[in-house]
């Protein structure tokens, strides 16, 4: 996934921008189910934005039901995602 790609002139906050790209690459099926996705650091550093904002974005996919959390390893796509 390219995250340098995400543009972020929109007029929605930058966190949900950020979801919303990886919520597309998962409905589209470009990131599969028990694929790792990126860190919330890499998030930060690849878009240009904070911690903080890349941390709200994993958190919207989370609630969205779209990726897990398992701590130690990161975030992955969840198994019923796309469903």
């Amino acid at each position: 996934m390219d995250l340098t790609a995400i543009n972020l002139d929109q007029p929605r906050p930058a966190y949900r921008i950020i979801a919303g790209a990886i919520a597309d690459e998962i409905q589209a099926g470009r990131l599969k189910p028990g694929q790792r996705i990126p860190s919330a650091r890499t998030i930060a550093s690849d878009v240009g934005v904070s911690l903080r904002t890349a941390d709200a974005a994993l958190r919207v996919l989370r609630e969205d039901g779209l990726t897990v959390s398992v701590h130690g390893l990161g975030t992955f796509v969840a198994e019923d995602a796309g469903d």
